[in-house]
């Protein structure tokens, strides 16, 4: 199911036991278990090899027929919206709340993640360009415009775990170089996991602590 190298001087932060989910007839996986440690796993495969369902898994926004998911002894089944609260999920299309502008979008991920750190946040809107867009519904912003709204917050969050399904996509370059230098700074924080599905190399600057591909 998976190909993986890791350095196991990190702090394991996620561990997953025999998870099974499938969609109607099709089986994603069975059996499947890893342990996460802290720092950025690369997560990579092809198209429908699972890498976004692992995510959802991940979040709690799907839920698995059997099989345990926890972070740091918080078990989804058992505690949910404990659970919940430790992870933020950036996935690869729009944001959901698009009614909402992004000066809005923040206040609404403050509510949720009161951890989130606000100097970075700041830095953030700076870094990918977003002052003049915060007032403006996200429902009119380009789709690259929306994503690196999603990432501004999602690298401030300061969840225990973060996961970003295909993070690159749609951004410019000078929002690219951003991203990849603002991660490469969090990687080396031996306290928290960042899980990021993509199938572009990461970066010279990005401590990968875990390798992991879906060969299903």
């Amino acid at each position: 199911m998976n190909d993986f190298h890791k350095d196991e001087s990190k702090n394991e932060i996620l561990k997953v036991q025999d998870l099974a989910f499938k969609y109607s007839d099709q089986i994603v996986f069975s059996g499947w278990e890893f342990k996460f440690n802290s720092g950025v796993t690369w997560l990579k495969g092809r198209n429908g090899s699972g890498k976004s369902t692992l995510l959802k898994l991940l979040a709690g926004a799907l839920k698995p027929s059997i099989g345990d998911i926890e972070i740091m002894g918080i078990k989804l089944k058992v505690a949910p919206l404990q659970y919940q609260k430790q992870v933020f999920y950036c996935g690869p299309g729009p944001i959901v709340f698009d009614h909402l502008t992004p000066s809005e979008f923040f206040g609404f991920m403050r509510n949720l993640y009161p951890n989130c750190h606000e100097n970075n946040l700041t830095q953030n809107i700076s870094g990918f360009d977003l002052t003049n867009s915060l007032h403006i519904p996200l429902k009119t912003l380009s789709t690259g415009t929306q994503r690196k709204v999603w990432l501004a917050f999602a690298l401030a969050a300061a969840s225990k775990v973060t996961l970003l399904d295909e993070p690159f996509n749609a951004l410019d370059s000078k929002s690219l170089v951003y991203f990849r230098t603002s991660l490469g700074n969090l990687s080396k924080d031996t306290s928290r996991l960042w899980i990021v599905a993509s199938h572009e190399y990461l970066g010279d600057g990005i401590l990968v602590t875990q390798t992991l591909e879906m060969t299903r």
